[in-house]
């Protein structure tokens, strides 16, 4: 994208649009305009960090370093972190240097998702790599609702101390209409958009096949308090502990299994949550984590078929902490048989 009057040279960084995730040796043109800069407290309640988060400051305390170039401004983390923040109606794009603080000598991985779609991947990293060299990126939100910085601890924890250097989105002149309605009724609506027609709410009695590893729980989540994934909160669904294997019969007149799927905001272990029906499986999640998802309600066809099965499996040998639910599953009838 080219911009004429608009644009002021900030060193020789990279560019990024949405779909471009690869470095390269090109400037990056910041935007004029009015600058927001992120704050430690106006991240939104789904976020999640292992530690405290420090504003203008690495997560230990001194000012924000990497590779040698101090920031005046920006966030320091520790891994496991997942930020959520919403973006100014006006933005056009976010401003940010993504690299492990010069006290940081474990291996992360940092991502950047604009409304649940990654537009940057550090890839893997420690203090020693060479392969990945912090620079400024400019990532497009024109229209976007929810930013999500994120942090992997890639499985060990010690001294996974990152930076979010500079951070701050840019705002044109006019405020922009969302590209994903329903994802910022989501976050700032509080519940998604309600699906019309009458439905049967899954609880552990229908099932008729009942094999986990702890107690399954209706309406909450395994441990006693409501179901909450990302911050969200479910007043239905089921919660449980993996492994766990539910099988539920599908009556004639079911025609769509609707359920956002999610580890439970107790939960600190690595799992997978998988759907068959009829024995074919028609949803994986792949490895997910409390402060690494992106639950989405599903909405999956069942009429004619006779099985469903909700599985979840511990991902990584260990099953502390693996708590997930399955939140506000239903099905739903055919209009013809009420």
């Amino acid at each position: 994208m080219t911009f004429k009057k608009n644009l002021l040279i900030f060193g020789a960084f990279t560019l990024m649009g949405l779909n471009a995730m690869a470095q390269s040796d090109a400037p990056v043109e910041i935007m004029k305009g009015k600058r927001v800069y992120i704050k430690k407290t106006e991240k939104l309640p789904q976020s999640s960090s292992y530690w405290k988060i420090n504003q203008n400051q690495a997560v230990s305390g001194v000012p924000l370093s990497i590779k040698g170039k101090v920031y005046e401004k920006g966030l320091g983390v520790h891994a496991p972190s997942k930020l959520y923040y919403k973006v100014p109606p006006k933005a056009q794009y976010f401003y940010v240097v993504a690299g492990g603080d010069d006290a940081h000598h474990g291996k992360i991985k940092m991502m950047i998702e604009v409304d649940g779609k990654e537009v940057f991947n550090s890839g893997a990293f420690d203090s020693q790599s060479k392969k990945y060299t912090p620079s400024l990126q400019a990532i497009d939100v024109t229209g976007a609702s929810v930013l999500t910085l994120i942090v992997d601890d890639l499985g060990d924890k010690g001294g996974d101390h990152a930076d979010w250097g500079e951070a701050f989105f840019v705002e044109g002149k006019k405020e922009n209409k969302p590209n994903n309605p329903d994802l910022a009724a989501k976050f700032f609506g509080g519940k998604e958009k309600e699906i019309e027609g009458e439905k049967v709410y899954l609880t552990k009695e229908m099932a008729s096949t009942v094999d986990s590893y702890w107690k399954v729980v209706n309406d909450n989540g395994v441990e006693g308090g409501k179901i909450s994934i990302e911050g969200i909160k479910y007043d239905k669904g089921l919660g449980l502990h993996a492994p766990s294997k539910l099988i539920f019969p599908i009556e004639s007149n079911y025609n769509t299994f609707v359920v956002t799927p999610g580890s439970n905001d107790t939960n600190g272990g690595l799992l997978r949550m998988r759907i068959l029906v009829d024995g074919e499986e028609v949803f994986n999640s792949g490895p997910i984590r409390r402060s690494h998802q992106n639950p989405q309600r599903l909405q999956i066809d069942v009429k004619g078929k006779k099985e469903l099965t909700l599985l979840v499996d511990e991902e990584d040998g260990n099953k502390a902490g693996d708590h997930a639910s399955w939140a506000n599953a239903f099905f739903l009838l055919s209009d013809k048989t009420k």
